[in-house]
């Protein structure tokens, strides 16, 4: 028992600094990245302007690209794809999906049970999905965020005597991303012959979760019909999403208690499981190879779940 403690802490210090080794690297390669991309001529550099290049999404082989084409879940994939700004084409996320589902299938058959295995598949062909869906949150949130810098950007341009689009491609050069991969795409469409507002239209269909980004473009869309000072408007909304953001930070730290505690909470029961399985096997093997504890293993799992999301609702404040 004790060298599998010591084992246990050594492995929690290596990953430890590991981690803050990754940490620092990241940050001072995005660093050097940000100003390799503001030393580029045109501030966008090299790789806004290849990714902003129509590659194939549905397969990087010919023959599998047809085989795809027509399918009815493959357009909502690319465009899944597409909003969560991740490379790779659909044949390849279909591949990890199938990958993940086949191990996760043979991982419940190992253990004996059918159901379990067919739960298994499902979750581990769903992973890949998920992991776009997080990264199309991510990117949401991160417009959202990176906007009013963006606005000021924009009002200051026009203050100097530039129209919108050229402020559209300021933001594209000097922000980071991926907001400047945003505007990019609709200063592609505009300089492709397409009018403005069928731009900004496309703007925000590639981030329809993205309130700010519509209240955005409809207050850019209804000024260029019914005139009005833009750089007002655009400074006045710049100053609403601060203000909002700082409105939920101030929210977010005054429920952070009951988050922390639900976590807490949470977690208990998967680490004591964990330490009862190294501890004593035996004991904690009877949930699942007897039906007595099937059911009771069950029950837990149903409970858990239902006291998690107790948790989380009364940590929510109600805006």
């Amino acid at each position: 028992m004790t060298n599998i403690l010591i084992g246990i802490a050594a492995l929690a210090v290596v990953a430890l600094f590991e981690g803050l080794y990754y940490a620092f690297s990241f940050v001072s390669q995005r660093r050097h990245e940000d100003l390799q991309r503001r030393l580029r001529p045109g501030g966008g550099g090299d790789d806004t302007q290849a990714s902003l290049l129509r590659s194939r999404r549905l397969a990087s082989n010919p023959l599998i690209e047809s085989l795809l084409d027509g399918l009815p879940f493959v357009d909502s994939m690319v465009t899944l794809l597409d909003q969560a700004q991740v490379d790779g084409t659909v044949a390849r996320h279909l591949a990890f999906s199938a990958l993940f589902g086949v191990t996760g299938a043979v991982g419940g058959a190992l253990l004996g049970t059918l159901a379990g295995a067919g739960l298994l598949f499902a979750l581990g062909a769903s992973l890949p999905t998920l992991r776009l869906l997080l990264a199309r949150a991510r990117c949401n949130r991160l417009i959202s965020e990176q906007l009013p810098n963006a606005l000021d950007m924009m009002a200051r341009s026009l203050r100097a005597g530039h129209a919108l689009p050229n402020a559209f491609k300021l933001v594209a050069a000097e922000m980071p991303g991926p907001i400047n991969f945003e505007f990019a795409r609709a200063c592609e469409h505009l300089n492709l012959g397409a009018t403005f507002d069928h731009a900004v239209q496309e703007m925000t269909a590639r981030s329809p979760r993205n309130s700010d980004l519509k209240i955005f473009a409809v207050s850019v869309v209804v000024q260029r019909e019914t005139g009005g000072n833009l750089v007002e408007l655009l400074e006045k909304l710049a100053q609403t999403i601060r203000a909002r953001f700082q409105f939920y930070g101030k929210v977010t730290a005054l429920t952070a208690e009951g988050r922390l505690s639900g976590l807490v909470l949470g977690g208990v029961p998967i680490i004591t499981a964990a330490f009862l399985s190294i501890l004593n096997p035996d004991y904690i093997s009877q949930l699942v190879t007897e039906p007595m504890g099937r059911m009771i293993l069950a029950y837990v799992v149903v409970s858990w779940f239902i006291g998690l999301t107790w948790l989380r609702q009364m940590g929510k404040v109600e805006i």
